[in-house]
Formats: structure tokens, sequence, C-alpha cells
């Protein structure tokens, strides 16, 4: 089996540290403050959150050397967020990924965070090193296409490929949902996020339950 794990709101959470990061680094390259007070960030891309920043406040998309810049930015706020913020890991992830180690499974991340965020964010609670591999903001700005991403590098590290119904990405929101289904992946939702297991099951997720500690009692 391939198992490809978002990371906010399903593996940590925290107290805004990215969104906290994010405006820093807005405010020092573009002088805006709050610029992301139009967003909910739940299951968007870091790119598509700049895309929606540049169009709300300058009606365009930002350059590439521009999107270079803040993302540097970004990811030194990022760290010091992390560090300082409040932090949990979220219930039972470590023994989830135990038992998907113990039987061999192939395990990854699929996140719209860039690679080096999902660093920062997963280091504090001693996760990264559990991931191999991943698809991140920083392979496409398209969940859908992230999550295709990181089902090639699962293949790649298998060596073979997995079918539809071997390959699960593990979420809490709806876009994580979508994105599975458009990936031909099927999805497990689990309500230790914003969304409710009434939200998650009408998005259509294949399996929904309220914590990974309930997803862990059926594996």
């Amino acid at each position: 089996m391939l198992y490809l794990f978002d990371i906010d709101g399903t593996l940590i959470g925290g107290d805004g540290s990215g969104r906290r990061a994010f405006e820093r680094a807005c405010h020092d390259h573009m002088g805006i403050l709050g610029a992301l007070e139009h967003l909910r960030l739940d299951g968007m891309t870091d790119p598509l959150i700049l895309e929606s920043v540049f169009h709300h406040h300058h009606g365009r998309s930002p350059t590439l050397e521009e999107t270079r810049a803040i993302f540097d930015v970004y990811v030194r706020h990022l760290e010091a967020e992390v560090a300082a913020g409040l932090y949990h890991v979220k219930p039972a992830v470590h023994d989830t990924l135990d038992l998907l180690e113990k039987r061999g499974e192939t395990i990854g991340l699929a996140t719209g965070n860039l690679e080096a965020g999902a660093r920062i964010k997963l280091q504090r609670g001693e996760l990264w090193h559990r991931f191999a591999f991943g698809g991140f903001g920083s392979d496409a700005a398209e969940r859908a296409e992230l999550v295709r991403v990181a089902i090639e590098r699962g293949c790649t590290r298998a060596g073979r490929r997995f079918m539809r119904d071997e390959i699960w990405v593990i979420g809490d929101t709806p876009r994580d949902i979508s994105a599975a289904h458009a990936a031909g992946a099927r999805a497990v939702a689990v309500a230790t996020g914003w969304y409710s297991l009434e939200q998650l099951t009408e998005a259509g997720a294949d399996a929904v339950h309220p914590t990974m500690a309930e997803w862990l009692a059926t594996l």
C-alpha cells in the first residue's frame, strides 16, 4: 500500500504559525499588513496562497523573482514562528506510522507546504525523518498535481506501480479529498482540522474518522 499524508490539521496542529510567517514575509516584501486576511488557508497550497494575495492586493500574479524572494523570507520567518508558537502532534500519529512502517508500507507526504516549510513544521514533532518522499507545494500549485507527483515518487521508491485501491491520501479538508480522487487515489479524512465528520463525508471521503486513532483501529 501507498499512504500519503497531509500535514496541517492532519499530522500536526499549531496556533497559526504558518499564517503569521506568510504575513510577515508579505509585509517585508510588499509593505502590506494582514495580507492574508481575505483567505481561509486550510487545504490551500503555498503557491496558490501567494497567487491569491497578489491578485487581491495588486490585481496580478507574482513574478518568478517575487515568488522566490517572498518564499525565501517566509521560510526564515516560519522557522522562528514554529519554534516559538504552540504546537502539538495530532492523536495517534506516531502509533499509526509505527504500524505502517512495521507492515512495510510505502509512506510519504502530500502537502501544499513548500518542502522547506514541511521540514520545519514536522521536525519539531520528530516526524520529518519518517517520510522519505512526498509531493509538495514547491512541486505544483494545484493540489491534485502534487498528489500525482507524490504517487510517482512512491512508485519509484517501492519499485512497482500501485493500483487505485492501494493508494490512500490522508487529510482533514475537502481539498485533500478532491485532490486524492482527481489523482486516482482514495481518501481517508480525519476531523482533526476545521471540518466536521459530516462535512468530510459530504465531500466524498472513502473513509471518515474523528481522529487518526479511530483509523488506526481499522488497520
